[in-house]
């Protein structure tokens, strides 16, 4: 009996402990709710409407606005698409119109066309007050390796991790985790062949990261060839020196001391010497 009462008395007990530690949250969110929404302000939403453009200049000026704002190239059908009623000629047509007011403005920015459309780009003359706030920021740069396998990547796309491996001679998956998380390259598919490994090509972000309308913008391999051979001499690259001949010189009445392969030092001998020595062995012989 006592055994029973005390496990009724705990059960009673416990139920007491977690029916007051219910009322105590109770009481603690509705502080921190009064403590927190309290001093809440006010938001007005305003609707935004966008009316029906029909004006060629201020069609433009919407042009501006879409390439100044967004974060990639603009596809003529995406613009197209904003400014209903147009077609994608006459909006081409007005954004080689701005190209050209941009230039004879003599802006610090211009529209130029990458990646399949179009974006709003700092002019070259200004790259390097540009490279300096990036170099404040201290933007992380791609490492030689993810440069290197990029590299391969574009030239021979679509290729497979194990193809890639073979050209550069260390393992760089890695390296292409790294690439795929920053939308460089992507997989494209799965090669047909034992294991099906996966394929890798690159993306639109690529070619817009290195200033390319397309793949076929890319260097030719054999022009870059012919600049690092016609910039770099072959000895240099392979560390020779090159030999040269030097015309024989008269013989001087002090000769230096020549060295010979067996690096021993020879000495050449005067004309005296060699009369003496001829003196000398004629007279053993006779």
């Amino acid at each position: 009996m006592k055994t029973k009462n005390s496990e009724t008395k705990q059960k009673e007990q416990a139920e007491k402990i977690k029916a007051l530690r219910r009322e105590l949250e109770t009481q603690l969110e509705e502080q921190l709710t009064e403590e927190i929404f309290s001093d809440k302000p006010h938001v007005e939403v305003q609707k935004i409407e966008a009316g029906r453009v029909e004006d060629p200049g201020q069609a433009k000026k919407v042009i501006e606005a879409l390439l100044f704002a967004s974060t990639k190239p603009l596809t003529l059908n995406e613009i197209r698409k904003v400014l209903n009623g147009f077609s994608a000629q006459e909006i081409e047509q007005w954004i080689h119109e701005m190209q050209e007011a941009f230039a004879s403005e003599s802006r610090s920015f211009e529209i130029v066309e990458i990646a399949g459309g179009f974006e709003m780009a700092t002019r070259r003359d200004f790259a390097p007050w540009i490279l300096k706030l990036e170099l404040q920021k201290k933007a992380k740069q791609a490492s030689q390796s993810a440069l290197e396998t990029l590299a391969i990547l574009a030239y021979k796309q679509p290729i497979t991790r194990a193809e890639i491996e073979d050209l550069r001679g260390v393992d760089v998956s890695g390296v292409l985790v790294t690439l795929v998380e920053r939308a460089f390259i992507k997989i494209v598919g799965k090669k047909e062949v034992p294991g099906r490994p996966f394929l890798y090509a690159t993306t639109d972000k690529f070619l817009e990261h290195f200033g390319l309308k397309s793949l076929q913008e890319l260097p030719n391999i054999e022009e870059i060839k012919s600049v690092v051979e016609n910039a770099v001499k072959k000895e240099e690259l392979l560390g020779r020196t090159q030999i040269v001949d030097i015309p024989a010189e008269e013989s001087s009445p002090n000769p230096e001391p020549v060295m010979d392969n067996d690096n021993s030092e020879t000495l050449i001998p005067t004309p005296e010497e060699i009369i003496e020595n001829g003196s000398e062995s004629n007279t053993q012989e006779n």
